[in-house]
């Protein structure tokens, strides 16, 4: 029997050639030593020093979520958001101080996906010590997030950011004109030029209409333009259950969307939104439906629209007395109005009557929105002249892929997004490691109750595309989104996170420090109309590892199996969370009282000239929370004879 002494000498210290990381090194032995045949190994003791860290590994699991703050009673289903996943980015034991350097910019990157919150300037993350505590001086962080709570000024996009879906248009940087028949464009505006519209006193106008028949409106980003073919439905995955086509979209050919739309058509002044579909349509799918503005008679499924609109008249506006157009946003709001005065503007929505009457509410598929137009002739423009939008300022990666919808359905790393989502032959996005099952994700948001319309009542009966629910609209505040905070979300809640998506359970409150809460909580000081969200650790954050720490040695021809990577293993010893003394950090000691030896599988004898010892987890990647020097001992004899 034999004992080997192995360690990671620190560089410099030993003529050895040595690889000298305390959780991968290598020793040599000169003269090499001979193992008889028919040997078995086990491991002896290990000393190691293990960090005092923050262990954000592979698994850790945060989501974000900016909206309601769902009460006792409250449903998801009754929201207009949905949860948003973070990247590990981390993926290794931290200090506290450098937990917070590589946290806060996951922090700022999942809700840069909201136009509102600052995610430039507004979001700190913040270690806090207790001077009274020697012990333990690190008692958790203090997390800032703000929203902008401010107008925006306006910025017209310049020349260059039009996305021409199809047909022909040029704009110069004010002035958008046809050059074919039946164009479609969306202005795209991106960085410090421009951005999505504001969703804090947002406003888009559009005037010196020169054509008969025209469509405006804002909509969710369109990605990829049309071939010719009429295809650029299909061409757009963020678009897929849109149902468009014969009496489903609007423009010349019916092929149009928009997330909210007025057109000029015959002579009068229609408006539209994108809304699940109602009869005769797939369950799932979106139309284009009008907004009845004028509505004045009472029905069973339509209320006269007087407090909505001063133009419910029982008629359409007549398009030639129109000379602008302006969309406002606030928050779920969306006004509309015409030569300065209001149009619809959704005030009461007490009953489900008026559903069909007012713009849908913006949910989190709309939180960017962009300009978008449709002209029907050649030779047709129309002015963009205020366009009130967040830019790079405010906004951390603000490029068009940063979008909640995009992240789900194409591709969720912003770091990497044109280089693995855009194909460089055709320029197209194409799909490439979105989330992980959260393809379905955008259209169960656009299916939730308040976004269904009201059927005729005749539809209604079992039909699940209806729904009569109705709650009031989140509008704003003095400086934020009124009834909106962004939340952490930290353990197992199925309140926020529904049962469907396990992949993503949160699990990060021990190391972020708000155990036992699954939701951090607001702290007291904070008011709701600041517009700042404060949450500061409830407990101390967990300092130990929560991973399983494993010795592999790959020099040797003994074999285990790993059944959780699903192959053959060199792993030989389960490293255990407390030493001898039972401390779990620092300089740890771990005498093996009870060892399982493994064969060798050496028929002959072998000469041993040098080892490699690896620490590593479970998925047999590096455990890097080690530091110093580490020192295995190994008891190798031969087998006992049967």
């Amino acid at each position: 029997m034999s004992l080997i002494i192995t360690s990671s000498n620190k560089a410099g210290e030993t003529n050895q050639n040595q690889i000298d990381a305390p959780y991968h090194y290598r020793n040599d032995f000169r003269s090499g030593m001979k193992i008889p045949a028919n040997s078995e190994i086990a491991v002896e003791s290990v000393k190691i020093n293990r960090n005092p860290a923050l262990d954000y590994e592979e698994s850790q699991v945060t989501l974000f979520w900016f909206g309601e703050r769902l009460a006792v009673s409250g449903s998801l289903q009754e929201s207009m958001s949905w949860v948003i996943p973070s990247i590990n980015r981390i993926s290794r034991n931290l200090s506290p101080e450098d937990f917070k350097e590589n946290f806060e910019p996951i922090l700022k990157r999942a809700l840069s996906v909201h136009p509102e919150i600052d995610t430039v300037n507004g979001i700190t993350m913040t270690p806090v010590h207790a001077t009274s505590s020697v012990i333990n001086p690190f008692q958790g962080f203090r997390y800032n997030i703000n929203q902008i709570g401010a107008s925006a000024t306006s910025a017209v996009p310049p020349s260059g950011y039009e996305k021409i879906i199809y047909g022909d248009i040029s704009y110069d940087g004010t002035t958008i004109t046809a050059d074919a028949d039946d164009s479609y464009v969306q202005l795209q505006p991106v960085d410090d030029v421009g951005g999505p519209i504001s969703l804090f006193d947002g406003e888009l106008t559009f005037t010196n209409f020169t054509g008969t028949d025209w469509t405006v409106g804002l909509c969710r980003p369109i990605y990829n333009e049309d071939s010719g073919a009429g295809d650029y439905i299909d061409r757009n995955p963020t678009l897929e259950y849109m149902s468009v086509g014969g009496t489903d979209g609007i423009g010349p050919d019916t092929d149009q969307i928009y997330d909210y739309a007025v057109e000029s058509e015959n002579g009068e002044i229609k408006l539209w939104h994108l809304v699940p579909i109602t009869g005769g349509g797939p369950q799932g799918a979106m139309e284009m439906r009008e907004i009845v503005y004028y509505q004045k008679n009472n029905t069973a499924t339509a209320a006269n629209n007087g407090s909505n609109s001063s133009f419910a008249t029982g008629t359409p506006i007549p398009s030639a007395s129109i000379t602008d157009i302006t969309f406002k946003v606030e928050n779920e709001i969306v006004e509309i109005s015409a030569s300065g005065n209001v149009i619809v503007r959704c005030n009461n929505i007490s009953s489900a009557s008026f559903k069909d009457q007012v713009p849908k509410p913006v949910n989190q598929n709309c939180w960017k929105m962009y300009p978008t137009v449709g002209l029907w002739e050649s030779g047709d423009d129309v002015d963009v002249t205020v366009y009130r939008c967040r830019t790079s300022t405010t906004m951390d990666k603000n490029i068009l892929p940063n979008n909640w919808t995009f992240k789900c359905k194409i591709h969720a790393d912003m770091e990497r997004v044109f280089l693995d989502a855009v194909n460089p032959s055709t320029g197209l996005y194409e799909i490439n490691n979105p989330w992980n099952n959260a393809w379905e994700w955008p259209e169960d948001l656009d299916q939730r109750p308040l976004m269904r319309r009201y059927l005729d009542i005749d539809e209604v009966a079992g039909d699940p595309r209806s729904s009569d629910y109705v709650r009031p609209y989140k509008g704003l505040n003095a400086s934020r989104m009124d009834g909106y905070e962004p939340l952490l979300i930290v353990g197992k809640t199925e309140k926020y996170t529904d049962s469907r998506i396990q992949q993503w359970q949160p699990n990060s409150m021990n190391v972020l420090g708000f155990s036992p809460f699954a939701v951090a909580p607001l702290e007291d000081s904070v008011t709701d109309n600041t517009g700042q969200a404060s949450f500061s650790s409830t407990t101390r954050p967990n300092m130990s590892s929560e991973h399983s720490t494993f010795i592999r040695v790959p020099t040797l021809n003994h074999k285990t199996f790993n059944f959780g990577t699903g192959n053959p293993s060199k792993i030989l010893f389960h490293v255990p969370r407390f030493d001898n003394s039972g401390a779990e950090t620092g300089a740890l000691f771990f005498q093996n009282q009870d060892k399982s030896f493994i064969d060798l599988n050496n028929t002959t004898d072998i000469t041993l000239t040098d080892l490699d010892v690896h620490f590593v987890r479970k998925d047999e990647t590096f455990a890097k929370d080690l530091s110093g020097s580490s020192e295995v001992i190994f008891f190798v004899r031969q087998k006992s004879k049967m």
